[in-house]
Order: C-alpha cells, then sequence, then structure tokens
C-alpha cells in the first residue's frame, strides 16, 4: 500500500516537474537548434545555389531566419496553460484526480498512521458505531468486535493463533444427518489477544501471563446478574472459588473490589492469584455481564502482578475492561 501511495506522488511530482521545465525557456537550446538547421539550410543552398560575390544577400538570409527563429520562440512562451499541459500528456483533472487517489491510498493504509490521528478528533462512539476502529487503530487501541460483544485492546496486540484456529473448527458443521445441535465448549475461549510473543514448533503463538480473553456460556435458563449470582461481591467470590482457584488446585485468589457498572449492566471484579511453585503472582480483573437471559459472557485481562505496579501499564490494562460491552 506504501508502494503504491509513493508511486503515485512520485508521478504527480514528474509531472509538475516536466510542466515547470516545458514552460520556462531555455534560449541556449533555441539557438543550438536553429544553429543547425541554419546549417543544414546553408549547406543545400550552397549545393544548388551558384557562388555569388554579393556579400549582403547571406547577411540578409541570416538576419531573416533569425527573426523567425525569435518569432517561434515568443510563439511557444504564448502558448496557454492548458496547451503546454496537453503537450506535456496531462491536464488539471488528471492531476487532481492523481492527488485524490493519493490521498485515498494514504487514508486507507494508514500511512504514517494519519487515520489513526484523524480518528482520534472523532467522538469514541461515533468512531465504535461507524466500525472503523475495527480497521484502523484509534488512537494506541483497536477494536475487537464479535457478534455479542465488543472491547478495545492495545493496538500492538495480536490474537491467539491457537484460539483463532480452535475457533475456526469449532464453526465448521460435521455432515451429521441427524442434524443434532452441539453445544460448544465453555472452556475455550471466544476471543483472545496478547502481546506479540514467540511461536512454538506447531506455529501457535506463546504470549505468556499477559493477555485477555472471553468466554461465551450459553444454553443457560432464565439467566440474570443479580438474581442468579446475587450481589458483585457473592458473584465474585463464587467466580474465584469455583473457577480459578477450586479447592486442590494449588492456587489461592484474594478478592480486591467488586463492583456493579449500571451503565453498561455488567459485574466487575480485581482479584489476585497465587500460584505457588507454578509461576509468579499475577492480578486480573474480570467483567461478567448477561445476555439475552440465556447467556453468561466473562472477559478478563490477566498480567503479572508487579506489571500492575507501572502506571502507564495498568491503565491501559485497565482501558481493555472499562472498554468492555455486550452488543
Amino acid at each position: 500500500m506504501k508502494i503504491i501511495f509513493l508511486s503515485s506522488v512520485f508521478t504527480i511530482f514528474n509531472q509538475i516537474l516536466a510542466f515547470q521545465q516545458f514552460y520556462s525557456p531555455h534560449p541556449k537550446k533555441i539557438r543550438y537548434s536553429v544553429s543547425v538547421t541554419q546549417q543544414k539550410d546553408d549547406d543545400y543552398d550552397e549545393q544548388i545555389m551558384p557562388p555569388t560575390n554579393d556579400n549582403n544577400k547571406p547577411e540578409e538570409k541570416f538576419k531573416m531566419r533569425e527573426g523567425s527563429t525569435g518569432s517561434s520562440s515568443r510563439n511557444n512562451s504564448e502558448l496557454s496553460t492548458e496547451q503546454l499541459m496537453l503537450a506535456m500528456g496531462t491536464s488539471p483533472r488528471r492531476i487532481f484526480l492523481s492527488l485524490l487517489s493519493a490521498t485515498g491510498i494514504a487514508l486507507a493504509g494508514n500511512l504514517f498512521g494519519v487515520t489513526s490521528q484523524l480518528l482520534t478528533l472523532v467522538p469514541e462512539d461515533t468512531v465504535a458505531a461507524s466500525g472503523l476502529d475495527t480497521y484502523f487503530p484509534r488512537g494506541d487501541f483497536k477494536r475487537c468486535r464479535e457478534e455479542s460483544y465488543s472491547f478495545l485492546v492495545p493496538k500492538e496486540w495480536v490474537a491467539d493463533t491457537t484460539v483463532a484456529l480452535a475457533k475456526a473448527q469449532r464453526n465448521v458443521k460435521p455432515m451429521d444427518f441427524e442434524m443434532k445441535r452441539r453445544t460448544k465448549p465453555a472452556s475455550l475461549p471466544d476471543s483472545a489477544y496478547g502481546p506479540p510473543g514467540n511461536l512454538n514448533k506447531r506455529g501457535f503463538s506463546e504470549q505468556g501471563d499477559t493477555n485477555v480473553s472471553v468466554i461465551v456460556s450459553s444454553n443457560l435458563r432464565d439467566f440474570s446478574l443479580r438474581e442468579t449470582l446475587g450481589s458483585p461481591k457473592s458473584a465474585a467470590e463464587t467466580f474465584l472459588r469455583l473457577s480459578l482457584a477450586p479447592e486442590g488446585s494449588g492456587k489461592t485468589a484474594t478478592l480486591l473490589n467488586a463492583e456493579e457498572d449500571t451503565t453498561r449492566s455488567v459485574y466487575q471484579f480485581e482479584y489476585d492469584i497465587d500460584r505457588g511453585q507454578k509461576g509468579p503472582p499475577l492480578r486480573a480483573i474480570s467483567v461478567i455481564a448477561a445476555r439475552n437471559s440465556d447467556t453468561l459472557i466473562t472477559l478478563t485481562v490477566i498480567a503479572p502482578k508487579e506489571d500492575w505496579g507501572e502506571l502507564k501499564y495498568a491503565r491501559k490494562l485497565r482501558r481493555i475492561a472499562e472498554s468492555f460491552r455486550i452488543r
């Protein structure tokens, strides 16, 4: 995309440069061409005309030719702009279309981040409604948009290839004549993102302990946050005890905060996880939401506990959790 843009700009530059060179007078080149023409004409005259002793006639012939050449150069300098551009094979319309196409290519390719910077001038809700932030990062974040939810991730983060492959395989329906509806396992994330990591032998990314994932649990009956799970603190304790640190797992979960966000109709809680000898302690923020009274959606942002000590990085992780929305 950048190569196409640069070639378009180079074409426009050549057209403008050619126009300037053609429009500017070059008296030396004109004299040179005239002298060559004159020499050829003189040789031709010497061949067909007998020699003469009248010295005035050659001078008059030279003056006449010189005068005709000056008239020709004046006519060239008096050509209109449209005639000069036509002689170069271009036109104002062609230059305008070249500039327009180069601008379109630059915006479509987000050349030098210009499209991302322009999107920061537009309110976030407007950009989210248009869906442009799914193709172009808005500032430092891009949007992951699925059928039932959406959230922001840092623009440098990438999708987990393992989850993407498993999701693609899961969406392929087998040739089953009974056409039985199969429920997807709740343990498999519906989407996952993280910092770029190394690839293992199978070509899958290994992103470490820093990531964001979304789990969708469907086929529930009459499900709601308040009536099914109770208060935010009660829901958080149940979530930690049954899902993250069940008995015998060797993990210890400590709840730091639990609250309800009525504007998004979600529960959000923050907690620490001590994994003992299995790895360094982690800190995470989970957001849970109910959709259509039959689906529970859980987003979890997790990173090593020491990384949360950096304020700028912690704000980036919290921004992910705060951007989670049900569609």
